[in-house]
């Protein structure tokens, strides 16, 4: 005797089955809550940052506090208290250095060990919305809701050079890793190439239709990924002039982040639609997807783990860990196959004992995955644990 699901759940499986359908995934994005959605306003993230180690992440919150977090347990360990809303973060590849802007037009550099203000750097007329070191860590590029981008040497925080061209609000910029460029981009819709040395503006690109919330280069920086309000991606070849590769369709909304994994396989964006993909960079296919609860505003990988973290606007911040599918739901898949061979029910209690200890192994926020509730959703009811209608199995 068998348990039919109530007319709330099968409708609930009957959603499970088509996403699983019209979805060929083969990763799995499994959640852990490091910072949970803020209680109240002071508690939203602003912008957050991960250093180059992976051992801690700095968030600017509401309150203009910026806060620096261990990066496995979310424990705070540092505060400093800032007079402006921060608006842009970055960590300097040193180590030593959290470098901040904000709504006061400032561009500032802490200690991350003992939380001073090392230097305090001016000149911008509006707003500083993004933040890029050197490869070196010498230097820093901000660029502005004043248009231009700038460059300071980090070590006396004087200023080398301005970068005009951008006709709107800079909200975007990227060092090149292994050269002398830096490329930003605009809610102009374009990304521009510069020379770091001289502020030559080496080319222009037109590619989006709107504004464009982020560029980023992977580690090795043989590729560039671009975001933006057209709900587009792009994936730029790096060797001499950038030049696109593929546009990156998937999104509802605008892409509002995005981030490579270390070992280059991956790219990850998230975007106002509250959607979170995981795009294989081989095949520019999407190959893990999840859900937040806000509209997602940043994202950053381990260096060392097939993990990242990922910032919305609900202030939570939440670790994904990048699992095999298969490997997650074959424990499950397994028992059940062999529930459907034991036709005479005669190891009906065991198979309850496995399917308990098998659930015990994952988490609540894991548990809750659509894929999963299915899978588990089958075993129930072939092992006749679901409430319901009573019926017979054939």
């Amino acid at each position: 005797m068998f348990l039919d699901a109530p007319k709330s759940v099968s409708t609930s499986i009957d959603s499970a089955v088509t996403w699983m359908e019209d979805n060929q995934l083969s990763l799995f994005l499994q959640r852990k809550t490091l910072k949970p959605e803020a209680k109240h306003g002071d508690e939203i993230t602003r912008r957050f940052s991960m250093n180059k180690v992976g051992r801690m992440f700095a968030a600017a919150m509401q309150d203009r506090t910026i806060r620096l977090y261990d990066a496995k347990t979310c424990d705070e360990m540092q505060r400093v208290q800032d007079e402006h809303l921060t608006t842009a973060i970055d960590f300097s590849p040193r180590g030593d250095i959290v470098a901040t802007g904000s709504v006061g037009r400032l561009v500032k550099l802490w200690d991350i060990k003992s939380g001073d203000l090392m230097g305090t750097m001016e000149g911008h007329d509006y707003p500083v919305l993004s933040l890029s070191f050197s490869p070196d860590g010498d230097k820093l590029v901000s660029g502005s809701g004043d248009t231009t981008l700038r460059i300071w040497n980090v070590d006396n925080q004087r200023f080398i050079r301005e970068m005009k061209g951008h006709t709107l609000y800079v909200v975007s910029c990227d060092w090149d890793p292994v050269g002398d460029r830096i490329v930003s981009s605009s809610i102009d819709s374009t990304i521009r190439e510069w020379n770091a040395s001289s502020g030559e503006l080496l080319a222009e690109h037109e590619d989006h239709r709107t504004a464009v919330h982020q560029v980023l280069f992977n580690k090795d920086g043989s590729l560039l990924a671009s975001g933006s309000s057209d709900h587009s991606i792009i994936l730029w070849n790096t060797d001499g002039e950038l030049s696109p590769m593929e546009t990156l369709m998937g999104h509802n909304e605008e892409v509002r982040a995005i981030s490579f994994s270390n070992n280059g396989k991956y790219l990850a964006s998230g975007s106002s639609d509250k959607e979170l993909y995981v795009w294989s960079v081989d095949d520019y296919s999407i190959q893990g997807q999840a859900r937040t609860a806000g509209e997602i505003d940043g994202l950053e990988w381990y260096p060392n783990e097939l993990a990242f973290i990922s910032s919305d606007g609900t202030g939570a911040i939440l670790r994904w860990d990048v699992r095999e599918l298969e490997a997650m739901l074959s424990p499950f898949q397994n028992l059940l196959d062999e529930i459907k061979a034991n036709e005479d029910e005669s190891k009906k209690t065991e198979f309850i004992e496995r399917f308990k200890e098998i659930q015990s192994q994952y988490d609540e926020e894991t548990l809750r995955d659509k894929r999963l509730f299915y899978i588990m959703w089958q075993c129930k009811r072939e092992l006749g644990l679901l409430k319901g209608k009573i019926r017979k199995r054939r």
